[in-house]
């Protein structure tokens, strides 16, 4: 009963969030009701973290070494960092797209079963490792997001639309620069999961096929989101190609984190 109360409370917070959110993202002038947005996020955040929090109580299971369920922190990480940034940066409309995600990944926690991964690490490398990858992952999703937005916002420009729907949304420069940001922020967490996961893959038998495609996407991910943030320092990449790179960097990561659904392994993420 406990547990379908939290997932029942996660569920209407972030339903909520995403109409509130989306409304006032769509209409101009937005209606003062519509700015309860952020409060509805933060109570599916916390319905859902409650509902995994005791779903690994009874499973016995630390959460992170699932791969379902650490997407689940990621996502609810997303949801903490947005809440963190949204006043700063004023990108509210970011709230329209993190809302459906969380609800996602509580629907797939709802029907997915918590298995306990093999360490052959001590609980503190495997925290540090982890930790670093799901809040590393929750920034490139809001990085990705932030990038899509502006391709988006820049075709709609070019093509002379008139903003009768999404006319709220934020400015290319705005967009810009959080999706660098967020980009800046993760990278230095990437690079510490990658180390560790390094580590980690040391001790694997090698010549398996899966451990070296995991290696290579991982160590792919990085090279491109280094590449991007090199390129934008040295170079002046800006706007469609730092957005671009961003996306491709992000598709690589989920592509990663995929292989390890289809193919879970006692072995941490190496991004």
């Amino acid at each position: 009963m406990t547990a379908e109360l939290f997932f029942l409370l996660g569920i209407a917070g972030y339903s909520a969030a995403f109409v509130l959110f989306f409304i006032q993202m769509a209409l101009v002038p937005t209606p003062p009701w519509t700015h309860r947005g952020p409060w509805a996020l933060c109570t599916g955040a916390v319905g859902h973290a409650a509902y995994v929090v005791h779903a690994s109580l009874v499973a016995q299971v630390c959460p992170v070494t699932s791969v379902p369920f650490a997407l689940s922190v990621a996502s609810l990480s997303a949801s903490a960092v947005f809440l963190l940034a949204r006043r700063r940066w004023q990108l509210d409309v970011l709230g329209a797209f993190v809302a459906p995600l969380g609800l996602t990944f509580l629907f797939i926690n709802r029907f997915t079963e918590l298995h306990r991964a093999t360490p052959r690490f001590s609980p503190a490398f495997l925290t540090l490792h982890v930790a670093a990858n799901l809040l590393g992952d929750a920034l490139f999703l809001l990085s990705c997001v932030a990038a899509l937005l502006y391709l988006f916002v820049e075709k709609r420009l070019k093509q002379k639309r008139p903003a009768v729907l999404f006319g709220r949304l934020p400015p290319l420069d705005a967009l810009d620069r959080a999706e660098h940001r967020f980009l800046l922020s993760g990278f230095p967490l990437l690079t510490l999961g990658i180390v560790t996961g390094t580590l980690w893959a040391r001790h694997l038998t090698s010549g398996q096929a899966v451990v070296v495609l995991r290696a290579s996407l991982g160590y792919l991910t990085w090279l491109v989101f280094a590449g991007v943030l090199l390129l934008r320092a040295a170079a002046g990449w800006r706007g469609r190609r730092a957005a671009v790179g961003t996306i491709v960097g992000f598709v690589l990561a989920m592509l990663l984190l995929f292989v390890y659904l289809v193919r879970p392994a006692p072995t941490p993420l190496l991004c």
